[in-house]
């Protein structure tokens, strides 16, 4: 089902038109962008290439960023000409990957962010690097290694990556952490959603994206966290731990282990001793043993 929801992207987008990343050179104290009037323009830059034939770029790179953005409040534009307040730059590459059968290839995606105001030049760089899983055997690597890029926590979350630092300097973790937060405020005090509520406007007849990868991107998102170590994850992930969802807790579980703060232990061993499911008891427990053995 995901792969034909995909496709149908893929498909709509021509009509009309290992994880890993990296947030280099941090803002500090020089955010604080908004104007009380009107929305902060952002000018989108972006350069698409691909290996793959024909030399198009199937991946809808251009209108997701623009959903994105709109969707954060942010006034986008592709003219040159127009003022802007910021300029996004992208660079993505489709580049080919290892092969998977004689005649099919993965394929590499390879993304840098930049976020630039124009008066004082980079803000910071993020850079990301998605590939297919080659141990698997895999019918469709080029729709799987996509998804993952639409799951990762720097790009399914830059517009709140954006408006973290124009409206109150937040570097890039600190954006990520504040907006996985205001994610799972909102899973919790959220209603059955239907169809149409997952709609821009009454004009859309496509569905959601953000909405559509808004788990996977959350579980991506906390084991980022926990690879981080930055101790101002620590709040929102120890509420995790009580989340509905089981493999919420799980990832919750093990990027908390990564953490050395006394917090952890007391909130682990609750976990360990409580959690309604065997597989994140294991986990909690497999934590508290790797903290004993340190």
């Amino acid at each position: 089902m995901t792969r034909v929801f995909l496709l149908a992207l893929i498909c709509f987008v021509e009509l009309s038109v290992a994880f890993s990343a990296r947030a280099d050179a941090p803002a500090s104290g020089e955010g604080s962008l908004t104007a009380a009037s009107r929305p902060l323009i952002v000018y989108l830059d972006v350069a698409s290439s691909t290996w793959r034939s024909r030399g198009r770029v199937s991946f809808g790179i251009v209108p997701t960023l623009r959903m994105k953005l709109v969707s954060a409040g942010f006034d986008v534009t592709q003219d040159p000409e127009r003022p802007r307040d910021l300029i996004l730059r992208i660079d993505y590459r489709e580049e080919r990957g290892r092969p998977i059968t004689i005649d099919l290839a993965g394929t590499e995606i390879h993304c840098t962010m930049v976020l630039d105001q124009p008066s004082k030049g980079p803000v910071w760089t993020i850079r990301i690097h998605e590939s297919p899983s080659y141990a698997e055997l895999v019918s469709a690597p080029y729709v799987e290694v996509v998804e993952k890029f639409q799951a990762n926590p720097y790009f399914y979350f830059i517009g709140d990556l954006i408006r973290g630092w124009s409206d109150f300097s937040f570097d890039p973790t600190e954006a990520l952490i504040q907006a996985l937060a205001r994610q799972v405020e909102q899973k919790r005090n959220s209603r059955g959603t239907t169809e149409l509520d997952t709609l821009l406007s009454p004009a859309e007849t496509f569905p959601d994206l953000d909405l559509h990868f808004a788990d996977t991107a959350q579980e991506n998102t906390v084991e980022e966290l926990g690879r981080l170590r930055d101790m101002r994850a620590l709040d929102v992930l120890q509420q995790l731990l009580s989340d509905a969802d089981r493999r919420t807790r799980l990832r919750a579980v093990r990027a908390i282990g990564e953490f050395d703060a006394p917090s952890v232990e007391p909130a682990v061993m609750r976990v360990a001793q409580a959690d309604v499911d065997a597989e994140v008891r294991e986990a909690a427990s497999a934590v508290l043993a790797k903290r004993v053995a340190r």
